[in-house]
């Protein structure tokens, strides 16, 4: 599959007495991702605490030819025409702009649906869809954390980034948190293709960001980077359709497990709007409770 060009990241295995360190490390390679590219702004059960008292461990381009004088390597139509010269071939859609084509084994990012990815194949279910749009894999995650212990949106991220390099996925910076605070919409911190989100396992979230915001999810976000499935409270601070919750304190932005702050999360287990705010007398729940996140990863 042929994929977009991205930021290089070279992963280091570390021990797991150097967590605090990568976490740190990932925060840094985000950070420099970030000045460089572009982007739109079994059963899983609760452990013990495994970093203070925070965080808890749950069990091409396509080529366009010049026509040649023979007028017989030429070809025209009210909807599009297609010069050819040889076997190279391009098609023109009705305003003169070129159209990718999908299936070719090149990526053409260009035309009305630019290509995510193209496989040289047209199979709907290998990652790279019929219309060369790129699926993308979500999980909750088999960690829990306290407020402080997500610590701020980057900070969450590098530990999305840091599970998804733990099970050997490649693109680890690609990968961030579902996650609000008190100056930014968590569905703006992604990059939204046409493609579907899907879990570990194979099941699919949503048909599509679209779909997912609009509240149109096949099934619960409960499987864990690991596979497992964790049925609990995640945090999120952020409504179904992808906006932060207003007038939340979002742990003084994910900053504080105090007992006197506040933080709104949402259901692992839920296809309804519950499966990121939450309904109930504890909403929202005071910092000091260990949630899970959710992980998406991103174009």
């Amino acid at each position: 599959m042929l994929m977009r060009p991205y930021c290089i990241l070279v992963l280091l295995a570390l021990t797991p007495a150097c967590g605090v360190q990568r976490v740190a490390g990932y925060v840094e390679e985000l950070e420099d991702c970030s000045m460089s590219s572009s982007g739109t702004s079994g059963t899983g059960t609760t452990g013990n605490s495994s970093s203070g008292d925070d965080t808890t461990s749950s069990d091409g381009s396509g080529e366009t030819t010049e026509a040649s004088s023979d007028t017989t390597g030429t070809s025209s139509g009210t909807d599009g025409t297609t010069d050819s010269t040889g076997d190279s071939e391009t098609t023109a859609s009705s305003t003169g702009e070129p159209m990718a084509e999908c299936g070719n084994g090149v990526l053409e990012a260009f035309g009305l649906e630019p290509e995510e990815c193209d496989d040289n194949n047209l199979d709907p279910d290998d990652g790279c869809s019929e219309t060369c749009a790129l699926d993308r894999r979500v999980f909750v995650t088999s960690t829990l954390y306290k407020g402080a212990a997500v610590g701020s949106l980057k900070s969450a991220d590098a530990q999305c980034a840091n599970l998804a390099d733990d099970q050997g996925w490649p693109d680890g910076l690609k990968y961030r948190a579902w996650l609000s605070d008190s100056t930014t919409d968590a569905r703006d911190r992604f990059t939204q293709g046409r493609g579907r989100l899907v879990m570990v396992n194979g099941l699919v979230l949503a048909t599509s960001w679209s779909a997912l915001l609009a509240g149109q999810l096949d099934n619960p976000l409960e499987v864990t980077e690991k596979s497992e499935i964790y049925q609990g409270g995640v945090w999120t601070g952020t409504r179904p359709d992808g906006t932060a919750v207003p007038d939340s304190e979002h742990c003084d932005d994910w900053s504080t497990s105090s007992i006197l702050k506040t933080g709104y999360y949402g259901y692992s287990d839920r296809k309804t709007a519950e499966w990121t705010m939450a309904a109930g007398f504890d909403q929202p729940s005071d910092c000091a409770s260990p949630y899970a996140l959710y992980c998406f990863q991103s174009l």
